[in-house]
């Protein structure tokens, strides 16, 4: 909890310091936000060199042992910390790095193995069930340094085909549909749209289903 908290500070900070409190203000009160659920097969993916990278950058999955060699840069502390509680509590994460900068990383929770978090809160207001094999990815960021030239699309495409080597046969996300580089690069990479959600939000409290709208 201790760490919990103080990522929420950080974060709260970080996102005053880089976008201002309009910015922070939108993450924490929203009313009727319109989110888009999103499926897509494994079976399916376009290929990784689609999204063709610098030699020097890379997709690897994280791990509490890796960030405590202290190998990788955070140029956000509070990403640092987010992804200290999520291994913590079992969620799997992919980070695509740039020489040792981490430019980008992605959540997962999947049903692997028992040891690992199988679901996450998301997934029951925005009406995801995952089956065995099946994964929810979550809270993807781009470090805005490193945001364009396909990056985004080449850390979640990547990671996907990661999850497919580790047996994932379909992966569940979502977007809100006033973010049109995210509605981009989904649809860039041919996740399937769902049922849309209307969510609202004040503070820390969880989001709630407040009623639904089918997709375009």
């Amino acid at each position: 909890m201790l760490l919990y908290c103080k990522m929420r500070l950080v974060q709260a900070s970080e996102m005053v310091l880089t976008g201002g409190w309009r910015t922070l203000l939108r993450d924490v009160f929203y009313l009727n936000r319109v989110a888009v659920p999103v499926e897509i097969a494994l079976d399916s993916l376009r290929p990784v060199t689609d999204f063709k990278r610098p030699p020097d950058e890379s997709v690897l999955e994280l791990s509490t042992e890796l960030l405590a060699q202290r190998r990788l840069v955070y140029r956000f502390r509070s990403r640092y910390l987010k992804a200290l509680n999520y291994l913590g509590q079992g969620y799997c994460g992919f980070a695509l790095v740039k020489g040792e900068t981490v430019a980008g990383d992605i959540w997962c929770a999947d049903r692997r193995q028992e040891t690992r978090a199988t679901t996450h809160p998301d997934e029951l207001w925005l009406g995801i069930q995952c089956a065995p094999g099946e994964a929810y990815t979550f809270d993807m960021f781009v470090d805005p340094a490193h945001r364009g030239g396909n990056l985004a699309a080449a850390l979640q495409n990547g990671t996907l085909h990661l999850l497919r080597k580790r047996g994932i046969t379909k992966a569940y996300g979502y977007f809100w549909a006033d973010n049109l580089p995210a509605l981009w690069v989904h649809r860039t990479l041919r996740w399937r749209e769902l049922q849309r959600v209307r969510a609202s939000r004040v503070l820390l409290s969880k989001k709630l289903n407040v009623n639904s709208q089918s997709a375009p």
